[in-house]
């Protein structure tokens, strides 16, 4: 239910040399870094199948997508990273929230090479999520629990509340919708509809 992300942006040339332009810099405000944030944020929406990369739920059941630094980029925290692919995922407003993750440092030990650094979470490309968590189905209920004793799991169950009945509730909805859209081949409309009606009761 929350799936190991697999093609992180990519940067061309002339957003490479934005960004190097930028100071790296996140929060300029200079046309080629806005361009490069729209981009971004539709390469993620299609290849994260406009889910959260910490909790797995579409935006939309809670709140709106956000462009996340995974390691946080804060200028006392890691700003090398700011640019960094395997840095840069899209999360769910409420997993990005000040109650959540926001400044929280998700490094247990800091490499120059990003792939080298240690996580103190499931990390959203370099871990293979099937080795930290495991699930349960239940027509009400998708339920999280730690897989082999993992500590990172452990973790990012805490800090995301991903063991919460709302989430395990919100899960079960988007799974049961799934499948019936598997089973009766349901047309975007109708789907909407549903979705618009699932959403208004949770």
């Amino acid at each position: 239910m929350i799936n190991q992300l697999a093609t992180p942006y990519n940067f061309s040339p002339q957003e490479t040399n934005c960004v190097t332009t930028a100071a790296n810099s996140w929060d300029s405000q200079t046309n080629c870094i806005k361009a490069l944030k729209i981009a971004m944020n539709a390469h993620f929406d299609t290849h994260q199948g406009e889910r959260c990369c910490y909790c797995g739920l579409l935006y939309d059941r809670t709140g709106r997508g956000e462009i996340e630094h995974i390691a946080p980029k804060g200028s006392a925290l890691y700003p090398q990273f700011s640019y960094t692919p395997n840095n840069l995922a899209k999360a769910c407003q409420l997993c990005n929230s000040s109650s959540m993750k926001h400044t929280y440092d998700t490094v247990n030990a800091v490499a120059v090479v990003y792939e080298q650094c240690e996580f103190k979470i499931v990390h959203p490309y370099l871990d293979d999520h099937t080795l930290h968590y495991n699930w349960s189905y239940g027509l009400r209920n998708v339920v999280i629990s730690v897989a082999n004793d993992s500590d990172k799991a452990k973790e990012s169950i805490r800090i995301f509340e991903l063991a919460s009945e709302k989430r395990t509730r919100a899960r079960a909805i988007e799974r049961n919708q799934e499948r019936l859209d598997d089973l009766y081949n349901l047309s975007a409309a109708i789907k909407n509809r549903i979705k618009a009606v699932l959403k208004f009761k949770t």
